[in-house]
């Protein structure tokens, strides 16, 4: 297997344009696609040049393709084919509210449906050697409907690699309870397409500080083409979405669901995470027994794979030989 050649801090901006873009550029294939009429779903592939094996990366809440670029050229590197799906509500894919910002979603099971649809009607039919092993490697919200699939659909992937999965929310100073409740009512009222409380349209101005990465280059980096892009300007949840997730949370850690899983599972879980709680994972990860391993990043925030390049270098090592 290939080694990663890093792209670090002090050079990003210059080599994710000049080496990573035009390296993705001749391997990428886009396409969209429709589980309902109307209702398309953007999606891109990459081929590796010696691949042993194709990944399925899904993002997480608020997160564009593009955000993962990094992510696809060391997959790529290492030998993997890469198979993107952007989620409903982000991106090019389809949205059931007009407002850019907001990501409104209905039904969490719509997000299981079209990720099935995709690895069944586009991964499967269109990958060229069907004896490659399928693995799945899903971030935040991402990584709680990939806990979710390979708990219904067991047979699909026989590895998942899970980071700062949203398996439960850190919903501040208020209890979870206090906000299914609030968010019950709300939904019940017709205004479950407000946004969240705390919840605001895309701003312009950088917040290094508070956000979700510890490299002030990365993040510098994905702000600025998010400000110049509207379709990845989504940032806040509608109060429908909220509750939704709690759904999904709860289905992904019922003892019961958790007992189907058949893939191996790797779970790296960020210690200075503040858009998920660790207990969740650790709910999950206990009850797919044998199966499942968390590995603990002490100095990572939640966007891992946006981390300084110390961090990456750990990051990788551990998935790469989980992989393996």
């Amino acid at each position: 297997m290939n080694q990663i050649d890093f792209i670090r801090e002090a050079n990003y901006k210059a080599d994710m344009e000049n080496i990573v873009l035009p390296y993705l550029l001749q391997r990428k294939r886009s396409g969209d696609f429709e589980r309902v009429p109307g209702h398309k779903i953007h999606y891109r592939t990459y081929a590796a040049d010696t691949p042993h094996a194709d990944v399925v990366l899904v993002h997480g809440f608020t997160e564009g393709l593009d955000k993962f670029n990094e992510v696809v050229y060391y997959f790529l590197q290492t030998g993997y084919n890469v198979w993107q799906i952007q989620q409903m509500g982000h991106g090019k894919s389809y949205r059931l509210v007009k407002d850019p910002s907001l990501v409104y979603i209905k039904d969490y099971r719509d997000l299981l449906r079209d990720l099935h649809s995709f690895v069944t009607d586009i991964v499967e039919k269109q990958r060229k050697n069907p004896l490659l092993p399928k693995y799945i490697f899903g971030h935040s919200m991402g990584g709680g409907v990939s806990a979710a699939y390979i708990e219904m659909y067991p047979d699909d992937f026989s590895k998942a690699v899970l980071t700062s999965p949203m398996l439960e929310l850190n919903s501040g100073n208020n209890s979870v309870l206090t906000v299914a409740l609030f968010a019950q009512f709300m939904n019940m009222a017709g205004r479950g397409k407000n946004y969240l409380p705390g919840s605001a349209p895309f701003s312009p101005k950088p917040d290094f500080e508070n956000s979700c990465s510890n490299s002030r280059a990365r993040y510098e980096y994905w702000f600025a083409q998010v400000c110049q892009r509207e379709e990845y300007q989504t940032c806040a949840s509608a109060i429908t979405t909220a509750m939704e997730f709690l759904k999904l949370i709860k289905y992904v850690t019922a003892k019961k669901n958790c007992a189907g899983v058949k893939a191996k599972v790797l779970l790296i879980q960020a210690g200075r995470d503040t858009m998920v709680n660790p207990g969740g994972q650790e709910t999950f990860i206990r009850q797919i027994g044998e199966l499942g391993r968390i590995f603990r990043m002490e100095n990572a925030k939640h966007e891992i794979y946006l981390g300084k390049d110390s961090d990456l270098e750990v990051y990788w090592k551990e998935i790469l030989e989980f992989l393996q």
